[in-house]
């Protein structure tokens, strides 16, 4: 067999590394005796047989008592780690949200609205923090986006079953030419059965 390479780590660090092998033998020697405080996480080889890696796990000598506490509390203290990182990025998420609602009340109302519209629950707001209503003007605008959409995919048996649209809500800038919806996108869904007269 071709040269092994055992993935390892230090206890006492957490450094991570490979541990090379010439052979198979050499391999389950060095399992055999493996080095204290040394754990194996397993073999990186891509596709390895079966019964190679049977054979290596049976051969590994292993952790002892003092091993076993080692690693645990190496663990603790990484585990540790990560719980303080994804606190502090909880912590930074609540905040941005907090400053891009407070944004949002002092936002120019004339703004690009993006409205999510869906066949079954009908229009809301992408932004939950955004503060607009979505008023009958906008909704008739998303409709007819959404009706012309329904004609593109009508042939193959489809409605539009969700959309995003992004509109001005309300003086459409000379530049967008009377043009309320500025653009979106849309998923299709197979059209329901239309009832028989």
């Amino acid at each position: 067999m071709s040269v092994l390479d055992l993935r390892v780590r230090d206890l006492h660090t957490g450094v991570s590394s490979l541990q090379t092998l010439p052979t198979e033998e050499a391999a389950l020697a060095w399992l055999a005796a493996r080095p204290r405080f040394v754990e194996v996480l397993g073999v990186a080889v891509p596709n390895l047989d079966a019964a190679v890696n049977t054979r290596l796990r049976a051969a590994m000598r292993p952790l002892d008592d003092e091993e076993k506490a080692t690693m645990k509390k190496l663990d603790d203290a990484i585990n540790a780690v990560a719980r303080e990182r994804d606190e502090e990025r909880h912590k930074k998420e609540l905040e941005a949200a907090a400053a891009h609602k407070l944004a949002m009340l002092t936002a120019d109302p004339n703004r690009l609205m993006e409205v999510h519209w869906n066949y079954d629950a009908g229009f809301s707001l992408t932004d939950a923090a955004d503060p607009r209503p979505i008023t009958d003007e906008i909704k008739a605008a998303v409709l007819a986006w959404v009706r012309e959409r329904d004609e593109w995919v009508e042939g193959r048996g489809q409605i539009v079953g969700d959309a995003k649209v992004t509109l001005w809500p309300g003086v459409i800038p000379t530049a967008d030419k009377g043009e309320r919806v500025k653009r979106g996108t849309f998923t299709p869904v197979t059209a329901p059965l239309k009832k028989s007269d």
